[in-house]
């Protein structure tokens, strides 16, 4: 269903698992992060935290061909899926507060059924319909989980 954003916008989508993981996000209209799984080598916390709030974060590019890192202070819209929220880990134990603060910067609608395969037809990418979708709702950031049975 999302997949529909990398034809309509600008996207950045999934950084690689790298230290320098984030280049080209700053000038992109959107980050779709298809299936994500927060890793500290991709993004620290805390800078992922404020990039959620559309603060202002350095990220680091290779100086082999950047004079200097990436600054990202936009409010760019940021899309992803996954199977579960994400919870911070710290020496094996989940940290509440942490999770708690990631939990408040989403909009969760989770995709509870799948539609048989019979059924399935083709949808063309549209602005207007995917606005739509998302302007019935509340408006934030959206995570898209995935229940035992469901696709997204």
């Amino acid at each position: 269903m999302l997949n529909q954003l990398n034809k309509i916008y600008h996207t950045f989508t999934n950084p690689a698992s790298t230290r320098f993981a984030w280049v080209g996000a700053e000038k992109c209209e959107i980050i779709f992060l298809n299936d994500f799984r927060w890793s500290p080598q991709i993004i620290a916390w805390n800078d992922l935290l404020l990039l959620l709030e559309g603060q202002q974060v350095n990220l680091p590019a290779p100086k082999s061909y950047f004079a200097k890192d990436v600054t990202f202070k936009s409010d760019t819209p940021i899309f992803f899926t996954t199977k579960r929220a994400m919870s911070y880990v710290k020496d094996g134990c989940v940290d509440d507060r942490e999770t708690e603060m990631m939990d408040a910067r989403w909009k969760v609608l989770n995709l509870t059924c799948q539609i048989a395969e019979e059924e399935q037809r083709p949808v063309e990418p549209c602005s207007k319909c995917l606005a739509q979708l998302f302007l019935e709702n509340e408006n934030g950031y959206w995570f898209f989980g995935e229940a035992t049975n469901a696709t997204t």
